[in-house]
């Protein structure tokens, strides 16, 4: 059996050989979003282009008809006798009201998780401009149609880069397909969100791979495999913490395993494992060190592995001011800062355990690519600390 799944993966590795060279050569190798602007840049590149599609006012000189392909695929009003599109008001990435009566919400999401209760802010603002709570529709939209963190008493459509805006690209193109300036660019554009969903392997690739599982018992072999991969999975995510852990040790920084649900697990290796196997994966686990009297630095893993300081002093308001004061002062972009406990950010490479489909956690199977990783980490984490102290 060990031999056949060998073969069966060498297979695989030569189908996926084939193509990747056949990409290489492709003349859509020259991908402009790529070279213009960092590909997961939310604000900069992907609000601001869907924004410029959807605005009726654009110079593309299309109208509404990218807005009302964009409506029609989620099933939304297609009758846009008024329409406004706003992007950042109030913080919203994409603001859409039809005939004063109708409000559309788009936060955007691609490496980042909604925080600090953006959502019900963003409901707040719009029903202040006059909106019927009815007629407003909250879109979080996202990579893989995730779920937002945050729970709201409002239904929110989940849409997804990887079927959703791709489906709507397609639709852009086929419909100013004699318009080749206009044509390319979105084209362009969606070759940009086919790499980000791992979507840019030829199609070819995908019909070559089922043909050969659909051949004796691959398709069994292939099943068989599930297992293997989440043990690698838990493998490597233990390696992560451990060689976390050793390397904040070798710079005299000592951090604990702790997790914040009384039934989790009590180490580190065993919150990995239910990670992974569980029927909720455990969350709210990770590692802390002792910065001063009731006030931590945490590394911690929800989906991604994010990290900052955590202020326990609830009742004691004059300490935690001061400590709170102090944590202002250091010189980096929070993604979240709380005025009376956490402030924490994620790396400048996000790790999502869940997904693990990104290059940067699969860089971490190479124990010199996930030392480098750590060795990152580590370096951003002492700083903080240093700066906190130095504070």
């Amino acid at each position: 059996m060990l031999e056949n799944t060998k073969t069966l993966l060498k297979q695989i590795e030569l189908i996926d050989f084939k193509y990747k060279k056949l990409n290489e050569a492709n003349v859509d190798s020259f991908k402009i979003f790529s070279i213009l602007k960092k590909s997961g840049d939310e604000v900069g590149l992907h609000s601001r282009f869907i924004y410029e599609l959807l605005n009726p006012d654009s110079n593309h000189k299309q109208g509404k008809v990218f807005i009302k392909l964009f409506l029609n695929e989620l099933n939304l009003t297609t009758q846009l006798d008024k329409i406004k599109i706003s992007r950042e008001e109030n913080n919203i990435d994409i603001l859409i009201e039809i005939d004063n009566t109708t409000a559309i919400i788009i936060e955007n999401k691609i490496y980042s998780e909604d925080h600090s209760k953006q959502l019900s802010k963003y409901l707040k603002s719009i029903k202040k401009k006059g909106y019927k709570k009815d007629n407003i529709t909250v879109i979080y939209l996202t990579l893989y149609g995730d779920e937002p963190n945050e729970k709201i008493k409002h239904e929110v459509k989940c849409l997804s880069y990887a079927d959703d805006i791709k489906n709507w690209l397609e639709l852009c193109i086929k419909d100013v397909s004699l318009i080749p300036t206009i044509r390319e660019t979105i084209a362009q554009y969606l070759n940009l969100i086919k790499k980000l969903t791992n979507q840019s392997q030829h199609k070819g690739y995908i019909m070559e791979t089922k043909e050969l599982l659909l051949k004796n018992d691959n398709l069994k072999l292939a099943l068989d495999m599930q297992q293997a991969i989440k043990e690698a999975k838990i493998q490597i995510q233990t390696d992560f913490w451990q060689n976390l852990q050793q390397q904040l040790k070798n710079e005299n920084y000592e951090f604990e395993y702790y997790n914040t649900n009384m039934s989790s697990p009590k180490t580190i290796e065993g919150a990995v494992k239910k990670y992974y196997t569980g029927t909720r994966g455990i969350r709210g686990c990770g590692i802390k060190h002792k910065i001063e009297n009731g006030l931590y630095f945490f590394i911690e893993l929800d989906h991604n592995i994010f990290y900052g300081f955590h202020n326990k002093h609830k009742g004691d308001d004059i300490i935690r001011k001061k400590q709170q004061g102090k944590l202002k002062k250091i010189k980096t972009t929070w993604t979240e800062f709380g005025e009376k406990q956490n402030c924490w950010k994620y790396p400048a490479e996000k790790l999502n355990f869940e997904k693990f489909n990104t290059k940067s956690i699969l860089n971490l199977t190479d124990s010199k690519k996930r030392q480098q990783h750590i060795k990152e980490i580590v370096d951003e984490v002492i700083d903080l600390i240093k700066q906190y102290n130095a504070n």
